[in-house]
């Protein structure tokens, strides 16, 4: 089998890049130090009074007793059943009674 040299430098590519892709996700750890958001670095003003209103947030939860309701187990689905229409003209810009 006689491989041409456009053939064999495109296997060869793919070998690379399939092989760089292996060493990614199998043998590279990242540095923690290389990421953006680490707990040592300062932050801005606006940054702590962000994190301050967030703390402050209660969890939100919901009342499920609603849908135990009388009320809301009384509502009925009110849907409007579509009719097919019939098919208006196969040529809308042709002329009429054809």
């Amino acid at each position: 089998m006689h491989l041409s040299r456009k053939s064999l430098l495109t296997l060869a590519s793919v070998i690379i890049v399939v092989a760089g892709g292996l060493y990614y996700f199998f043998f590279y750890a990242p540095n923690p130090s290389d990421t953006a958001l680490s707990p040592t670095a300062p932050a801005s003003a606006a940054e702590v009074s962000f994190i301050a209103l967030v703390g402050k947030l209660e969890p939100i939860t919901f009342d499920l007793t609603l849908l135990s309701d009388p009320r809301f187990m009384s509502l009925v689905d009110i849907r409007t059943e579509v009719l097919p229409e019939t098919q208006g003209r196969t040529d809308l810009f042709g002329p009429l009674g054809q």
